[in-house]
């Protein structure tokens, strides 16, 4: 464990934003908190938990102790004849975990594909793409306690999962190191292929649905994904920055009688779920910039905000805000960030 002070953390976000942390430190063992903890200068200041910074805006230094997780072990569990549980260190990227699953022809992550971030990003965020909820998947969430350094054990349901959210990003947000995170995943003649998301059946239509595999669907949601979303490497972002609103059946009849075309999918639960970019695309904010700065709106997605090169993350959050005003004055639709600002 190393602890470095006035650490920038130009390359720990994947906006590209220039910020400092007053500390920044990586942990790989349970015993690293409880080792920070018994300094009294860094158990004074306030602590931030970091993966691969691709879900937050920086708008300021942080004047504080940023804690990076490292913890990258994966353990298959337990197996059955039909499913896989594996155990899966929340400092793992992301991306690997899914590649490893198709590798092994299991059945679960393959349309979560590509998607930034780290393994304890997933249950905290609950992340989700072309039809599919990390939710669906995980068994269970260990945590480790950043205050006591104690483990703690959730089970799904202990999880409280809600849209892009969860009990991590909401009450124990920086207080929760994800340490790891238990996936159960199907083998290939036990599964199926999630093709509920209309664009991604379509873009398999040649291949019997009998004969799909994970790798299949893997390579198409990789695809689509290049396609559709910019790379952080050549455009700051942070992928959606809003949450898809869900207004009810009366407010959405109201919609439709001005917007005959306006695009929606009726949720299981109840309401209706509307696409946060075409609302910002009829806007005419695709593709524009907050006016003399590099703060824009992605010509390839009206979700993504994107650094063209040199915004500020003030900026970016002016950009934002500019956005709901408009969409708010439009449609009567409230745009709540998927990203989190700090």
């Amino acid at each position: 464990m190393h602890i470095q002070a006035h650490f920038p953390l130009h390359d720990y976000n994947t906006f590209h934003i220039d910020a400092c942390a007053r500390y920044f430190v990586e942990i790989d063992k349970q015993s690293d908190i409880r080792a920070l903890r018994s300094d009294p200068v860094l158990s004074a200041l306030p602590w931030y938990v970091l993966g691969e910074g691709s879900n937050i805006l920086l708008t300021r230094d942080l004047e504080g102790v940023v804690v990076r997780n490292r913890f990258r072990q994966l353990r298959v569990m337990k197996e059955d004849d039909e499913s896989l549980w594996v155990s899966v260190g929340g400092g793992m990227h992301w991306h690997d975990l899914v590649t490893w699953s198709v590798d092994n022809n299991l059945w679960g992550l393959e349309n979560l594909a590509l998607i930034p971030g780290t393994v304890g990003a997933a249950p905290a965020q609950n992340i989700g793409a072309y039809g599919t909820e990390v939710q669906d998947l995980i068994t269970r969430v260990q945590a480790l306690d950043l205050f006591s350094g104690e483990r703690h054990e959730f089970r799904n349901a202990d999880c409280e999962f809600s849209y892009r959210s969860s009990i991590f990003k909401r009450e124990y947000r920086n207080q929760m190191l994800i340490h790891r995170a238990t996936f159960r995943l199907r083998k290939l003649e036990a599964g199926q292929a999630n093709l509920v998301y209309d664009p991604l059946r379509e873009a398999l239509a040649d291949i019997p649905e009998n004969n799909l595999t994970p790798r299949h669907v893997y390579e198409t949601v990789i695809r689509m994904r290049r396609e559709k979303l910019p790379d952080p490497e050549k455009e700051g972002n942070a992928g959606s920055f809003f949450k898809n609103p869900v207004v009810d059946e009366a407010y959405f009849a109201v919609l439709q009688e001005k917007w005959p075309d306006l695009p929606h999918h009726h949720l299981p639960g109840g309401g209706i779920k509307i696409p946060a970019a075409w609302l910002i695309e009829q806007c005419g904010w695709k593709g524009r910039c907050l006016e003399g700065t590099d703060a824009c709106v992605s010509s390839k997605h009206a979700l993504v905000l994107v650094n063209r090169g040199h915004a500020t993350g003030e900026q970016i959050l002016a950009l934002s805000r500019a956005i709901q005003t408009d969409v708010m004055h439009t449609f009567g639709i409230h745009l709540e960030p998927e990203v989190i600002i700090l």
